[in-house]
């Protein structure tokens, strides 16, 4: 079931201190959260729905992402840093999808004391069957020529979301 907002408009407003933007009209800035929301909600919703069909946790399919990003050689430690988990949350982590046929473990040729992950030919399946749905919707709402424009503003985003939501939240803790 897809999430969608509501038919009639909430008229909503965004909360005290968040001034819309110059050349949002008002309300805007207020159906670009609700949307960014929605969208957020759909996500988790594909995700949770493709785990189940693979019998895989939101982590599990992050983590298998991020293997395929790193072009199926990353270490535990720097994947761990990357998904912000433990030593031995990325252990278990590790382990539970080696031992599930998704990845491979193998030593690392410059680092004896450390592995390298990858994934197997059934985490490849895997993860090419979840981004397959993500592009079908991309294919669907977003013109080709539109693409390019859409991952940079995607990464512009992450980078502000990274600034404002996470820096700016541990900057009071880190003054303490």
């Amino acid at each position: 079931m897809l999430v969608s907002p509501p038919r009639a408009d909430p008229g909503l407003t965004p909360e005290p201190g968040l001034a819309p933007e110059p050349g949002l009209a008002p309300g805007d800035l207020g159906r670009l959260l609700d949307s960014f929301r929605l969208l957020m909600l759909n996500h988790s919703r594909v995700l949770d729905h493709q785990g189940d069909l693979f019998g895989l946790g939101d982590t599990d399919i992050r983590f298998l992402f991020y293997v395929w990003a790193t072009g199926d050689l990353v270490t535990p430690k720097r994947a761990a840093e990357h998904l912000d988990l433990s030593s031995g949350a990325m252990t278990n982590l590790v382990d539970r999808l080696v031992d599930a046929g998704h990845l491979d473990r193998r030593r690392n040729p410059d680092d004896r004391r450390s592995v390298i992950v990858s994934r197997t030919p059934r985490g490849v399946e895997v993860t090419t069957a979840i981004a397959s749905a993500y592009a079908a919707a991309f294919a669907e709402v977003v013109p080709a020529s539109g693409h390019g424009a859409l991952a940079d503003t995607l990464l512009d985003l992450g980078r502000a979301l990274d600034r404002h939501g996470v820096r700016a939240v541990d900057a009071p803790h880190a003054a303490a």
